[in-house]
């Protein structure tokens, strides 16, 4: 199922699955990754779906369209990123998992990127929120084993931008980046 922002959709916090919502209207509810802990407290008011979270949708949207997931997982992915980039605390960089770069990379909004993780493949990201030597991204593949934690599809991470790495052009042109790196 394809989905489009609306101006109907809006977001809640769900006490009993303590998690932030999003009504996209017509009975379809999407749940996020995120518990009330590591939130904003706007988090847990209900608010309306606005301009600026559908403009970040379509971004990250057009980026997304390189990744070989099917609908439904591309729409939680891209939910997911929204909500970080809106709703998520603060986090410190968590940088020692990957593998530092030669030349720092510096994203922008949406692009996808890949970070070497430390005795490992690779990994691909989403950055939803560029800062200044540290971008926070979501996991934008199914599943990623860490040393001591394991990150499944849309949940965040902030990194150092020397430890992101642009993705090669070969794989923008192929347009079905697998999820496995």
């Amino acid at each position: 199922m394809k989905i489009k922002p609306g101006d109907n959709w809006r977001w809640y916090f769900d006490q009993q699955y303590d998690r932030l919502m999003l009504d996209l209207a017509n009975g379809v509810l999407f749940r996020s990754r995120f518990s009330a802990k590591i939130l904003t407290p706007d988090a847990l008011t209900e608010s309306a779906f606005s301009v600026e979270d559908a403009a970040r949708y379509f971004a990250y949207e057009e980026h997304c369209k390189l990744l070989a997931l099917d609908e439904q997982l591309r729409a939680e992915l891209i939910l997911n990123a929204l909500v970080a980039a809106r709703f998520l605390k603060p986090q410190m960089p968590k940088s020692w998992y990957f593998a530092q770069q030669t030349h720092p990379h510096q994203p922008a909004q949406g692009e996808l990127v890949l970070v070497k993780v430390l005795e490992s493949d690779n990994a691909l990201l989403l950055v939803v929120e560029v800062g200044s030597n540290a971008s926070l991204c979501v996991l934008a593949q199914s599943t990623l084993m860490l040393s001591n934690r394991s990150l499944a599809l849309g949940d965040a991470i902030k990194v150092m931008h020397d430890r992101l790495q642009p993705l090669p052009p070969a794989l923008f042109s192929s347009h079905c980046y697998d999820q496995a790196v």
